[in-house]
C-alpha cells in the first residue's frame, strides 16, 4: 500500500527534493497510518471487553453502562471504516476515474450543515459561516467526502467555534476553503500561546492529537482530488486551507462536465476501482466467468463463493468494498447475512444480477437499496453499476 501521499499535505503528490521515491517514508507513513488504526480500534474494544467480563461476572449492566459500551464498539467501528477508506484511497491513487463539473463550494456547504444539523446541535459546537461566492471544477461525490471528512475532523477536536470562510486567493485566482477552531477551551488558552507552527504532514509535532484517522482520510481525499492542503497550529488552535486549482471562470462557462473532465485531463487510468475487494455469490460457473470478464479492466480483487454459508465464513476473514449475487441465492439465509452485513458496513455496496431485465438500476431507486443487474447485461451494465456504488462511498 503506498501511503506517500500521507507524508505531506502542502502538496497533492509530494516527491523527494531529488525526484527520488523515498521508499523509507512511504513505510514510514504507512507504518504511521496502521499503528493507529490499531491504537483506534484496540483502545475502545479493551474498554468494551471489559465492560463485558464485567456483565458476566455479575449477571447486570444498567442504562448508562449499556450506552458505554454500544459508544466504544462504535467507535471501534468506526476507526475501522476509515482505516478501510483510507486504504482503498491510497491503493487507488493515481487511477480513481472522476467526473469533473462546476459546483458552488458554499452551497455545497450549507447543504452539508443543514443535513447534519441534528449532530452539531447534540455536539454544542457553534459552526461560523463566512462564505464568498465561488465554483470550483470538482468530482462531486469526492467533494461530499472531502467535506465530510473536513467536519467530523473539527467536531471531534473543537472546543471553540468552528470558522468556516469560503474567500477568492487573488493570484492565482484560486478558491479557498478555510476552517479555524480551538482545541483548547477558551478559558484554558495558555497566556503566551507560542507562534503558529506549519505542519508538514498529517504528523504534527506540536498537536498530534489532531492527526487522528478524520485528518488522514482528509489528507488522502485531497490528495486524490489533486488540492493542495495548509495546516498550522498554534498551542491554543489550528487553522486549515484547502486551494481549489480548477475554480471556473468565464473561459469555462457553459462548459459540459464531460468537455471540463477532458480539459483538465486528470481522469486517471482504465482501472477506476483498483484494490477495492469484489465478493462474487454464484452457485453457476457461467455466471461467475461472465462476471470475471465483465470486470476484467477495473482493477478489482476477485473472490468467488456459491452459498450464503461459504460467503459469511469469507466475510469474518474481512469485509470486501462490493458484493455480486444471483437472485437465485437469495433465501432466509443470505436475507440474515446480508443485515448482518449491513449492520457491519452500512457502505458495503451490493448489485444483485436478475435473470430477467436488461437495465441496470441503481440502489435507493424505487425503494431498493440494492443495485441490479440483467444477466443478459452483465458485460455492458455491470462495469457501470459497480462504478456507481462504489464511487458513493468514495
Amino acid at each position: 500500500m503506498d501511503l506517500s501521499a500521507l507524508d505531506a499535505s502542502s502538496a497533492p503528490t509530494p516527491q523527494p527534493d531529488d525526484g527520488t521515491t523515498d521508499e523509507r517514508g512511504h513505510s514510514d507513513a504507512a507504518w504511521r497510518v496502521a499503528t493507529q488504526i490499531g491504537a483506534d480500534v484496540a483502545s475502545p474494544l479493551t474498554q468494551a471487553l471489559e465492560q463485558v467480563h464485567e456483565l458476566q461476572a455479575t449477571g447486570r449492566i444498567d442504562r448508562p453502562g449499556l450506552h458505554a459500551l454500544v459508544t466504544r464498539i462504535e467507535q471501534a467501528r468506526r476507526a475501522g471504516m476509515l482505516g478501510q477508506q483510507i486504504s482503498r484511497l491510497a491503493l487507488a491513487q493515481g487511477t480513481t476515474r472522476q467526473q469533473h463539473e462546476s459546483i458552488r463550494l458554499p452551497e455545497a456547504l450549507r447543504e452539508l450543515l443543514a443535513l447534519r444539523q441534528d449532530e452539531l446541535a447534540a455536539s454544542g459546537v457553534t459552526v461560523r459561516q463566512a462564505l464568498k461566492p465561488a465554483e470550483v471544477i470538482v468530482d462531486a461525490t469526492q467533494l461530499a467526502a472531502l467535506l465530510n471528512s473536513l467536519l467530523d475532523w473539527a467536531l471531534t477536536h473543537a472546543k471553540t467555534p468552528v470558522e468556516l470562510r469560503v474567500d477568492m486567493k487573488a493570484w492565482p485566482a484560486h478558491a479557498r476553503l478555510q476552517c479555524r477552531f480551538g482545541h483548547v477551551p477558551a478559558d484554558q488558552v495558555p497566556a503566551d500561546t507560542g507562534a503558529r507552527q506549519p505542519v508538514a504532514g498529517p504528523t504534527s509535532r506540536r498537536q498530534p492529537l489532531l492527526d487522528c484517522l478524520s485528518w488522514q482520510l482528509l489528507v488522502q481525499l485531497a490528495c486524490t482530488m489533486q488540492l493542495p492542503v495548509e495546516r498550522s497550529d498554534s498551542e491554543a488552535d489550528t487553522s486549515l486551507t484547502l486551494e481549489f486549482p480548477h475554480t471556473a471562470n468565464d473561459s469555462l462557462a457553459g462548459v459540459s462536465s464531460i468537455e471540463i473532465d477532458t480539459r483538465l485531463s486528470i481522469a486517471g487510468d482504465s482501472r477506476p476501482l483498483a484494490g477495492s475487494n469484489l465478493l462474487v455469490i454464484s452457485p453457476r460457473r457461467e455466471v461467475r466467468n461472465q462476471v470475471r470478464q465483465a470486470v476484467s479492466h477495473l482493477g478489482l480483487s476477485l473472490d468467488f463463493v456459491s452459498a450464503s454459508d461459504a460467503a459469511r465464513e469469507f466475510c469474518q476473514q474481512g469485509l470486501p468494498q462490493a458484493i455480486v449475487y444471483e437472485s437465485a441465492v437469495y433465501d432466509t439465509a443470505f436475507d440474515s447475512l446480508r443485515s448482518d452485513l449491513r449492520a457491519q458496513s452500512p457502505q458495503l455496496a451490493w448489485v444483485e444480477i436478475t435473470d430477467h431485465g436488461e437495465a441496470f438500476e441503481v440502489s435507493s431507486f424505487n425503494g431498493t437499496s440494492v443495485a441490479r443487474v440483467g444477466r443478459h447485461s452483465i458485460a455492458d451494465a455491470l462495469p457501470s453499476a459497480l462504478t456507481f456504488e462504489l464511487a458513493k462511498n468514495l
